[in-house]
């Protein structure tokens, strides 16, 4: 298999790096476009004091970079703005009439270098 393929579950759990190199968060979920076969956004949890905080940070994959060296993502933020960006719990997660998905692309266009 190629070093560029990888399970959703070899995904599932990496860190998440700003910026800054401070820890972000871990990948909890992978939401992928059907119709295009691409990847939507990687879920992300947000560190806490003793692991996740419950908090769930959809982000775009085209905000995501992979760091083969690190075997980690990165985002192009720092940690404040990260924490700032539109988070959601599982429920709201599950349910589409959220609108999580537009939130969260439009904060993560306006905040792109």
């Amino acid at each position: 298999m190629s070093e560029t393929l990888f399970k959703g579950a070899d995904v599932h759990g990496m860190h998440v790096s700003g910026i800054d190199g401070d820890k972000l968060g871990a990948v909890r979920e992978i939401f992928l476009e059907l119709a295009s076969g691409q990847i939507g956004f990687l879920v992300i949890e947000a560190a806490g004091l003793l692991g996740g905080s419950g908090k769930f940070h959809p982000v775009p994959w085209s905000a995501v970079c992979y760091d083969p060296v690190a075997r980690s993502f990165q985002l192009e933020m720092t940690k404040n703005d990260f924490k700032a960006s539109p988070s959601y719990d599982r429920d709201q997660l599950a349910n589409r009439s959220h609108g999580w998905d537009e939130q969260s692309a439009r904060y993560f266009e306006a905040t792109q270098p």
